[in-house]
């Protein structure tokens, strides 16, 4: 009876190795969900999985590992689905501004200072523009150490869709001198984000108040707001 419990043991083992070691569950085909940024193609390119790979040999940790190594790619996780296919689930970044980099370069940022890409100046986007950052070194799949540029974005996170809707940039050159730059040339600033609803609102208020006058606001100390006039001398 042993004998027979041995035998049945050993073969099931080494029916279990070779079946790992066959070609049966070859993967055939790789779907890619989840993505916008980047391409299908591109991200079948990133994981680039051996053609001898199987549904028993699947190298998930690898795909996983190559496929992160995108600046685009936030997490992803890679499933199989019997009998051939392989599927990879990508979440990207979300680009939520365009930091001028200086001279030509222009680097996609997501809201928390996350360093994405650069992005050709020629290329055409809605996002807003930050500007006049000081030593703003960038280095893509990095997020970035400004101070200045993560308030930046922290105030246009915060902002009223009206205010927002009359922002052409921000310059960021401190956190203390952050300000709104506005379609019609107006200069709103705002600091840092604390309080910055507050400090959306009385804006707001004076360019409602004062509009066709006022050329710039200081709601820095929101308690104390500060505008000034079209000089007429």
């Amino acid at each position: 009876m042993l004998l027979v419990v041995v035998a049945v043991v050993l073969v099931i083992a080494v029916g279990s190795i070779a079946l790992y070691r066959s070609s049966i569950f070859l993967i055939t085909k790789v779907e890619v969900m989840g993505n916008t940024q980047l391409s299908a193609s591109e991200v079948r390119t990133l994981a680039a999985a051996s053609p001898k790979a199987t549904l028993l040999r699947f190298p998930a940790k690898e795909v996983s590992q190559r496929v992160s190594d995108s600046p685009w790619v936030r997490s992803v996780s890679v499933t199989r689905d019997f009998p051939d296919t392989m599927r990879i689930r990508v979440t990207e970044f979300v680009p939520s501004a365009l930091v001028d980099g200086g001279g030509d370069i222009f680097w996609l940022v997501d809201s928390s200072g996350w360093v994405i890409a650069q992005q050709p100046q020629e290329t055409t986007s809605t996002l807003i523009t930050i500007r006049d950052l000081e030593s703003f070194e960038a280095s893509a799949g990095e997020r970035s150490t400004s101070e200045a540029l993560r308030n930046a974005l922290r105030v246009w996170r915060a902002l009223s869709s009206e205010l927002r809707t009359r922002t052409r940039t921000i310059s960021a050159p401190s956190v203390d001198k952050t300000a709104l730059m506005t379609t019609d040339d107006i200069a709103i600033f705002v600091g840092s984000s604390a309080d910055i609803e507050r400090k959306d609102f009385v804006a707001r208020r004076i360019l409602e108040e004062q509009a066709g006058k006022v050329v710039s606001i200081n709601v820095r100390t929101v308690d104390r707001p500060t505008w000034r006039g079209v000089d007429t001398k």
